[in-house]
């Protein structure tokens, strides 16, 4: 079965190490978000729990340190590859965030940041 795409944002909302674009979805059947990011000109996404002890990542929708080249943890200072989700220090060390399928497209004129939800975890 082929899931439609999900619009996340214009992808001009998305700034390198900028503040994270947060969606509503449900993972195995429970509440949760999803947060989107750019990193070195590309759109990511990650289901928004720290693989550590399952709590939110964000603060504020902000998930990048002060330099902006890693995600961290706002509870527990793990931090993780942007490009990957992959534990680069931490309390989570060896684990990696739980990607989503994310890519960019024109549609009505304009670019935009597309989710395609696909396993454990779909959008509200």
């Amino acid at each position: 079965m082929t899931t439609s795409a999900v619009i996340v944002c214009p992808s001009s909302r998305l700034v390198d190490g900028g503040v994270a674009r947060k969606l509503p979805v449900t993972h195995s059947g429970e509440p949760t978000t999803a947060f989107f990011v750019r990193y070195q000109g590309l759109a990511h996404g990650y289901l928004n729990r720290c693989p550590h002890m399952g709590s939110a990542l964000d603060w504020e929708g902000h998930v990048f340190t002060r330099a902006g080249d890693q995600l961290m943890c706002a509870r527990h200072g793990a931090t993780f590859r942007p490009d990957t989700g992959e534990c680069t220090g931490g309390p989570c060390q060896p684990s990696r965030l739980t990607a989503l399928n994310v890519s960019e497209e024109e549609r009505d004129g304009a670019l935009v940041v597309l989710w395609w939800p696909e396993g454990k975890t779909v959008p509200v």
